[in-house]
C-alpha cells in the first residue's frame, strides 16, 4: 500500500460529513452544558452518584489502618442502603471481624429538614444508643473517618464557592470549596476536586474549625458496576496523627428494593 502524500485530499461521503457534524455539535453542546453547572448543581451530582454504595447497594468492605509506627489493624463489614428520600437515604452497617466487633452495628438514616438519626449497636451492651449531632466529629469505630465523613450532610447544607478547574492525574476536575453551615460539624472548610465525566470525589481535603488541615480524603480505585461509577479503594490520612485508614470496597451489589424494615433500630439490634 502506497503511502499518502501531504497534498493527498480525502473525499468523504456527504452523509459522513453530516453525521460527523452533527455529532461534533452534540459534543461541543454537551461540553458547554457541563461547564455552565453552578458550585450547587455538581454537588447534587455528587450526593445522586453514590460513591461508596451507600445510598442503594450490598456492599462487602474492610478498613485497614495503620499508624506511623508501622503497625495495622483491620475491620471488615457489610452494609445494606436505600434510597428513601432521594439523595437522602437509610444504610445499616454491620461488623464481621475483628472478633470483638462482630455483630456491633451502625444505622444512619438521613432526614430532610432535620438531623440525621444515627445508632450505634455493640453486642456486649445488648442494645444501641444514638449518637447525637455533635457527636459528628468523632471517630467512626477507631478509623480516620468520623460519622460526618459517612453522613455528607456537610455537603447537602453548606455554602459553596465554585474554583478554577484543576486535573488530579489524567482527570480534569471541578474544584469546589465547602464551608458547612451547621454548628455540629467538625469542619471549617473542605475542598473537593470532582471528576468531570462521572461527578466522582476524586480528593477532598478538610480543615478544623481553627482552619488547619486535619485530614484528606484519595481515591484510589473507581469502577464500573451496572452502568454506575463507584470508589472501590480509597485512603484517609488524619495529618496530626500520622494516622491512615484504607478503605476497599471489596464488593458493591446496587440493589433498590431492599425492605424498609430493614433500617430500623429493632433490625440493628438483631444478631
Amino acid at each position: 500500500m502506497s503511502e499518502m502524500s501531504s497534498n493527498e485530499v480525502i473525499t468523504m461521503p456527504r452523509s459522513v460529513r453530516t453525521l460527523l457534524g452533527l455529532l461534533l455539535i452534540v459534543s461541543v453542546g454537551a461540553e458547554a452544558r457541563a461547564e455552565n453547572l453552578s458550585a450547587r448543581q455538581i454537588i447534587d451530582h455528587v450526593l445522586d452518584a453514590d460513591p461508596f454504595g451507600l445510598s442503594g447497594a450490598v456492599v462487602e468492605a474492610r478498613a485497614l489502618l495503620k499508624d506511623k509506627n508501622g503497625s495495622s489493624s483491620q475491620l471488615s463489614f457489610q452494609a445494606r442502603s436505600r434510597r428513601h428520600d432521594p439523595p437522602y437515604a437509610k444504610s445499616l452497617v454491620r461488623f464481621t471481624a475483628p472478633a470483638d466487633l462482630a455483630g456491633a452495628g451502625f444505622l444512619q438514616v438521613q432526614n430532610r429538614g432535620s438531623d440525621d438519626d444515627r445508632y450505634l449497636f455493640l453486642p456486649e451492651l445488648k442494645r444501641s444508643r444514638k449518637i447525637s449531632g455533635d457527636l459528628r466529629g468523632s471517630s467512626f469505630m477507631g478509623t480516620d473517618f468520623s460519622y460526618a465523613d459517612f453522613d455528607r450532610r456537610d455537603l447537602r447544607e453548606a455554602t459553596l464557592t465554585m474554583k478554577p478547574d484543576e486535573q488530579v492525574g489524567k482527570s480534569s476536575c471541578y474544584v469546589i470549596e465547602v464551608v458547612p453551615r451547621r454548628s455540629d460539624s467538625p469542619y471549617s472548610k473542605l475542598t473537593t476536586w470532582i471528576r468531570k465525566d462521572n461527578f466522582l470525589p476524586l480528593k477532598i481535603t478538610m480543615n478544623d474549625r481553627a482552619g488547619v488541615l486535619v485530614k484528606t480524603l484519595t481515591a484510589l480505585e473507581i469502577r464500573r458496576i451496572s452502568e454506575q461509577w463507584y470508589i472501590t479503594r480509597a485512603r484517609m490520612v488524619d495529618h496530626g496523627r500520622s494516622h491512615t485508614t484504607e478503605l476497599y470496597l471489596d464488593r458493591v451489589a446496587p440493589q433498590s428494593d431492599i425492605p424498609d424494615d430493614e433500617f430500623t433500630v429493632r433490625s440493628l439490634e438483631k444478631l
